[in-house]
């Protein structure tokens, strides 16, 4: 399909689109900081109560019983890992450093003004179910619904965020150099998804040009996979909104098949190369006009300042075919592999972690988590970024390209899988000597108001979505789509529920079936960060 001889047509539908969204956009309930609270006012008093609606007197919903003004609650529990540092980073104790009162929302509801309501939930009191959005596989996307989802990305690149901005400097400088100039920026909605995941893994600054390196609040522990599902649901809504659709669901992209091609990288889908500069998107593609953002790590370092959301190139991809090294995507045997993993995590709950679902799902140990140390390992989650190479490749850029989203849902199908099939315990999840960041108490960085990893730590139909993964039933090669809550969604009687439940332990046995292709390059996802 040739997209760009209707590119006026498309830019027009999303500026209209845009603008009757922004106009119309609810409070927003997952990002930083809320724009109503960084003001000079609210950096010092460190609080961050909102009034709900036009009365003052309302503040976190309070008048209607939605919520209350609350310290905000932070682990205590010890944290392991390499960064044994104390009171030098301003992201330990989450967000206790910027704000250490905000909204405590009741029941269900949400929101960093408790006008929402909390995800899985609807209705005014937030008391109704919400029947879950189902994610597909982007090849089993209707033309409809592909046009939707590339258009959204585009639209959520255009459109400022319209609740939430982003800080330009660390703790000390948050209100400039005489203390009335609030150090933020607006910042696009998709540029803050991106700048989000930079803000997670940005180095700890000990002085001008002093980083200390070896900190990562959402990769290499076992917040990895429920700090990355967040993530996503927070842009998923954003989206949802944008669309004006509230059945919008990011795809995912199975690259689960052992190839040495990416059958998403097109111009039709996420993005070819460009064939006058491998390394760089084609000029084709709608993408090639994004900017990134969030990438010279080491000049915010030397000058001591933050990531400000301003396009600092383009996005980039590594070289494809011949030209590089014999790499191949991951395998279905390898997604089995993790999948018979009985345990979630293990100590040291970090990289060098064994027998661990998590450290082999993001790639540090072999898909069986038989015990390797050898730093050069790089599989399933690690393994896709490499290969991709480019921007995809480094951890604190990595979401600027499109394609990150589609990844990310696929590894977040494949914990969901896991989660279903061992329905682990909350203490499955550690509650100390995680990294910073990690223990299952912690409230995730940067996402505000707080959150914690356990409230991740379900099933997602419990988060209002679900997946369609496409499974082979039986040796035939049969193929049935189910939803991600499987249970007895059909059944009508007894004997049906009998029959689907041994047709269940079937499909278990045969997992996610390989549907695509992809290509590589032999950096390491999070070696920079």
């Amino acid at each position: 399909m040739d997209r760009r001889g209707p590119e006026v047509l498309k830019t027009m539908r999303a500026l209209v689109l845009g603008l009757v969204c922004y106009v119309t956009w609810p409070d927003s309930t997952e990002a930083q900081f809320p724009r109503v609270c960084s003001t000079v006012e609210g950096i010092v008093s460190k609080q961050c109560c909102p009034a709900l609606g036009s009365d003052p007197a309302n503040v976190c919903g309070l008048l209607s019983g939605r919520g209350n003004c609350s310290d905000i609650r932070v682990s205590t529990k010890p944290w392991g890992g390499p960064y044994k540092l104390r009171n030098v980073d301003d992201r330990e104790r989450w967000p206790t450093k910027f704000f250490n009162q905000t909204c405590r929302c009741s029941g269900n509801f949400g929101g960093f003004d408790c006008g929402q309501c909390k995800f899985g939930w609807t209705g005014p009191n937030c008391d109704v179910h919400k029947s879950p959005v189902v994610r597909k596989n982007i090849h089993s996307l209707t033309p409809a619904e592909l046009q939707e989802f590339l258009d959204v990305l585009d639209l959520a690149k255009n459109t400022t965020h319209p609740d939430y901005v982003i800080a330009t400097q660390h703790w000390l400088a948050l209100l400039g150099p005489n203390g009335t100039q609030p150090q933020f920026s607006n910042i696009s909605i998709y540029d803050f998804f991106a700048w989000q995941h930079y803000y997670s893994v940005r180095d700890t600054l000990l002085g001008p040009g002093r980083p200390f390196k070896a900190i990562d609040f959402s990769h290499k522990g076992p917040a990895f996979v429920t700090w990355h599902r967040y993530h996503l649901l927070s842009l998923e809504r954003d989206l949802q909104r944008l669309t004006g659709n509230e059945n919008f669901a990011v795809p995912y992209w199975n690259f689960a098949t052992g190839q040495t091609e990416c059958d998403v990288c097109t111009d039709d889908l996420l993005v070819g190369h460009n064939p006058d500069d491998s390394s760089l998107i084609s000029n084709q593609s709608r993408f090639s006009h994004w900017g990134v953002v969030c990438d010279s790590l080491d000049e915010y370092n030397r000058l001591v300042t933050l990531c400000n959301g301003t396009s600092e190139g383009r996005i980039r991809r590594g070289q494809m075919g011949g030209a590089r090294t014999n790499m191949s995507l991951p395998t279905m045997n390898d997604v089995r592999s993790c999948l018979n993993l009985r345990d979630f995590d293990n100590a040291p709950y970090y990289t060098n972690s064994t027998f661990s679902f998590r450290n082999a799902l993001e790639g540090y140990d072999k898909p069986d988590g038989e015990a390797e140390l050898d730093s050069t390992v790089n599989n399933l989650h690690n393994l896709v970024h490499s290969f991709l190479s480019g921007t995809s490749a480094r951890s604190h850029s990595a979401a600027n390209d499109p394609i990150f989203l589609v990844i990310h849902a696929f590894t977040d199908a494949i914990f969901d899988e896991w989660m279903r099939k061992s329905v682990p315990t909350n203490s499955s999840f550690p509650d100390e000597m995680a990294p910073i960041g990690h223990n299952r108490h912690y409230n995730m960085v940067p996402f505000f108001p707080p959150v914690t990893n356990e409230e991740i730590y379900v099933a997602s139909d419990q988060l209002g979505y679900s997946y369609a993964i496409e499974l082979d039933a039986t040796d035939g090669g049969i193929v049935f789509v189910l939803g991600s809550s499987l249970g007895g969604v059909f059944l009508g009687g007894l004997v049906l529920l009998l029959v689907l439940v041994l047709y269940l332990q079937q499909c278990r046995k045969h997992s996610f079936e390989p549907l695509i292709k992809a290509e590589f390059t032999n950096k390491k996802y999070t070696e920079e960060a």
